[in-house]
């Protein structure tokens, strides 16, 4: 039986068998479908094509909260991978550990309104970020958003109204080109049993982000041509990486990261970067391995993703076009690029200064 259609019931209610249904109006009646089990599962097949070519004067079983979001889950594993699926489950675990604890009371779908929403948000906003917390209120009206339009539920968006937290400015931090030199200079001091000198190297030169770097297999390096390929590749049998976006692209190999390329000893067949037992480096093992180099560095300790932001900054002061670093980067919508558009305004406006003169200029 397809998902969301009421089970044939079991028990009778009575002499009947019976299954209880929705009416427009709320009312929630039982529908009796005959005395013998023959006969209700004839009506019970009807009945279900009725439901399916909406001509019936009712609607499906109401839905529980727990089968909305079996429901929902369900449809995201055709869509989505499984780090972002086990992310989805997290929220909807989230949520229901929310409802037990404040509305133990709580069963149906159609009973949640607005403010339990606004109170989960309120709730979640004492344990994570804004940026967390509006990222799992909008996966909520999303639930809603597909349950709506995926199995016809006959009630409006509860999370709709609910606004977002307001979020932090974001963090304008880079690593100036010294200080990428003195983290580098540091990293070798950590590269006994792996290689994380070419790691940063890599991270600080291209401006890749952390699994373009985990899954950059040797066939994605092109020395002739001097690129590195930024695309899907098969990791197992249950998982392939994709570049965020779908974007594959191409970066150039800068002059300097050559050299520290070539010199990488092959101690796997497909993949550039391993761990100390030749095995793909977790991600979690790259950002704490980031955090002690900046330390022992005795420099600002911050996310591993700043290597991409520095990079992308010091292009901008180099005076790199910001279209050609969003192409080389991969990002999708120019937006994201006016937070470097003030270092690309100080570079010009430095350019200005130092070349610009009017008066004791050599006649020709």
């Amino acid at each position: 039986m397809s998902r969301g259609l009421p089970a044939f019931p079991k028990k009778k209610r009575g002499k009947y068998f019976v299954i209880r249904i929705t009416k427009p109006d709320g009312s929630r009646p039982w529908l009796s479908l005959g005395e013998t089990r023959e006969e209700a599962y004839l009506n019970y097949a009807d009945y279900i094509k009725q439901i399916k070519s909406k001509k019936s004067a009712f609607y499906s079983y109401r839905p529980s909260i727990k089968q909305g979001i079996d429901t929902y889950i369900e449809l995201k594993k055709r869509t989505v991978k499984q780090n972002s699926l086990l992310r989805f489950k997290g929220i909807m675990d989230n949520f229901k550990q929310f409802l037990a604890d404040k509305y133990p009371d709580l069963v149906y779908l159609d009973e949640l309104i607005e403010t339990h929403f606004s109170g989960y948000r309120d709730y979640r906003a004492e344990k994570a970020s804004p940026v967390t917390i509006n990222f799992e209120r909008d996966t909520l009206c999303n639930l809603f958003n597909v349950l709506i339009k995926e199995k016809n539920l006959p009630i409006k968006n509860p999370v709709k109204n609910v606004g977002n937290l307001q979020e932090p400015m974001p963090d304008d931090f880079f690593y100036k080109d010294d200080e990428v030199m003195k983290i580098l200079e540091t990293a070798k001091a950590f590269s006994k049993r792996i290689n994380w000198y070419a790691i940063f190297a890599a991270l600080f030169y291209t401006g890749m982000r952390r699994n373009e770097l985990r899954f950059l297999a040797w066939d994605d390096l092109d020395w002739d041509k001097g690129y590195i390929y930024i695309r899907p590749k098969r990791v197992s049998d249950k998982f392939t990486f994709e570049p965020k976006d779908k974007e594959i692209r191409n970066i150039p190999i800068a002059d300097n990261l050559l050299p520290i390329f070539k010199s990488l000893p092959k101690k796997h067949d497909k993949w550039v970067f391993v761990n100390s037992v030749n095995k793909i480096i977790s991600a979690d093992k790259i950002r704490q391995e980031f955090q002690k180099i900046c330390r022992a560095a005795d420099l600002p300790v911050k996310k591993l993703h700043k290597t991409r932001h520095s990079w992308a900054s010091l292009m901008t002061q180099d005076g790199i076009p910001l279209d050609v670093i969003q192409d080389l980067g991969g990002w999708s919508d120019p937006e994201t690029m006016n937070r470097y558009k003030h270092l690309s305004e100080d570079y010009k406006a430095r350019i200005f200064r130092e070349k610009f003169t009017l008066g004791n200029k050599k006649n020709d």
